[in-house]
């Protein structure tokens, strides 16, 4: 099985460089505290079985206690676990260091959970498929199991036996079918899953110990795992993110317009300060008007009035305090140019994102209901470019425009070949048809000869059995002709058989 292919590997590693550098001081004081409070290194090495069966050394902030030797599984309750560790457990901060693991190439962000070689079966098939993609931090399975823990914990019996019998089948099932249907939109939603259920667990209840031990089918995934996250599923979240980003970009380019882009020491000091103010400020007159509660894609100039209701909200009390402020907060007194520069930004922003939303949504519904009506569409080709085809042809797009797609003319007066008639060309003469028909896809082929004979009507739809492709005449023609019925649709019917009868 090839593995669906996830975030692209050079913004992968970008973005794990980058990450490692923004948690770095929280990393340093993380690495600290575990010296402080216990003996040993503060970053943990073990071995793990990566990509294609190959071994690497995965990093991690050390929780548990510097004791050589002892069981590869760990249940909730196991004394090895320090405190401290327990807290960073839970936060996933033990699992920073492995950061350098994504840098380096041996792990991705998004993919299965590596193992230690002890519980590796390379000549298994489940194993082989799965580590046909390189190991992750986070995943769908691990999404769901966070309880690993408690479940080994709940064992009485030999933990060993119970992961290797059930919990390792459960996980490399969930592992596969995440792999078959993985894309780099699934792996995006599967981040922000990662992120929310860190604090937001309820959001996704783990499995039972019955559910581990009965659920799935030895030749599929667990019922688990069957759905992955979505990014739609974090509609809200993302909203409200995209919020706080647009809020904070608009304050800092205010403060740089209000500078001409020369930002003072002190200025840039005193921003700092009052961006997580004026931010928090902004965001609670947005929940106040309702403003998340727009459904983006219904946005327009009826909800204008709760965007400047927030606006000039959110603003009165940043005007009161550089007013009423002495000058030893200065700090806290955001220059008037600046609040008024930052909330026409700020608003505007919130207001264009929600609007570029609702564009974005009316452009896929426009392009679903054109290729919907593409696929339902017949393509036509018109026999005869006299008169009658014009007046038909014009009539057809005219009323049939949706159902039928004219491709073009075909005639066989060699003057009008390669001319444009009625806004389609002349592609060939009826000799032509057997070429034509299938390079273009044609359907139908309609018949709109004023004037002809059974004979030559017999020989045009004697081309057209052979090719072989549908053929139908355009009754009534004289009466089109004398404007006493309009072609349409309704009115393309099949030949009477009495007019192939010189067959």
């Amino acid at each position: 099985m090839e593995p669906g292919r996830g975030i692209p590997r050079p913004l992968e590693a970008t973005g794990a460089l980058l990450l490692l550098l923004v948690l770095s001081p929280a990393l340093l004081l993380a690495a600290v505290a575990i010296r402080a409070t216990s003996h040993g290194p503060a970053i943990f090495r073990q071995q793990r079985v990566g990509r294609g069966g190959r071994p690497f050394w995965l990093f991690k902030l050390r929780t548990m206690r510097h004791r050589p030797g002892g069981i590869q599984l760990t249940g909730s309750r196991d004394q090895r676990v320090t405190a401290l560790g327990r807290l960073l457990r839970k936060l996933k901060l033990d699992e920073v260091p492995a950061l350098w693991n994504v840098v380096r190439g041996e792990m991705s962000i998004v993919g299965p959970r590596p193992e230690v070689p002890r519980y590796v079966d390379l000549d298994d098939p489940l194993w082989q498929q799965v580590l046909a993609a390189r190991p992750g931090l986070t995943d769908p399975v691990t999404l769901r199991l966070r309880n690993e823990e408690e479940l080994l914990e709940a064992v009485e019996g030999d933990r060993e036996e119970f992961y290797l019998s059930y919990l390792q089948p459960f996980k490399l099932r969930g592992y596969l079918d995440y792999l078959r249907r993985r894309t780099w939109k699934s792996d995006l939603a599967i981040l922000f899953a990662t992120a929310f259920g860190v604090f937001l667990p309820g959001r996704l209840p783990p499995p039972t110990s019955e559910e581990v031990t009965t659920s799935g089918h030895p030749e599929g995934a667990p019922l688990a795992f069957r759905r992955l996250p979505r990014l739609s599923h974090f509609y809200r979240e993302l909203q409200i993110l995209l919020d706080v980003c647009v809020l904070a970009g608009a304050f800092a380019l205010a403060y740089l317009l209000r500078y001409d882009f020369q930002l003072p020491e002190e200025a840039f000091q005193r921003a700092l300060v009052q961006l997580p103010l004026v931010v928090l400020l902004q965001l609670v007159t947005v929940v106040l008007n309702r403003i998340h509660s727009f459904v983006w894609r219904y946005v327009g100039l009826s909800e204008l009035s709760a965007f400047v209701k927030a606006a000039l909200q959110s603003a009165l009390p940043l005007v009161v305090l550089r007013l009423a402020l002495p000058v030893t907060f200065q700090s806290w007194r955001v220059p008037l140019s600046v609040i008024f520069i930052d909330t026409v930004l700020a608003f505007g922003g919130l207001l264009a994102l929600r609007v570029a939303r609702r564009v974005h949504y009316e452009h896929q519904e426009r392009r679903l209901r054109r290729d919907a009506a593409s696929a339902a569409r017949t393509s036509v080709l018109l026999v005869g470019a006299g008169r009658a085809g014009i007046k038909a042809a014009r009539e057809l797009m005219e009323r049939g425009e949706e159902q039928l797609e004219i491709l073009g003319f075909v005639d066989d007066d060699p003057a009008k070949l390669g001319s444009t008639i009625a806004g389609k060309r002349v592609l060939g003469s009826t000799y032509d048809l057997p070429t034509l028909v299938p390079r273009l896809g044609a359907a139908l082929v309609i018949l709109t000869i004023v004037e002809a004979s059974p004979m030559e009507l017999g020989r045009i739809l004697r081309i057209c059995e052979r090719i072989p492709v549908e053929a139908r005449i355009m009754p009534g023609l004289f009466e089109i002709l004398e404007g006493r019925v309009q072609a349409s649709r309704d009115k393309v019917v099949r030949i009477e058989d009495a007019a192939v009868s010189s067959r």
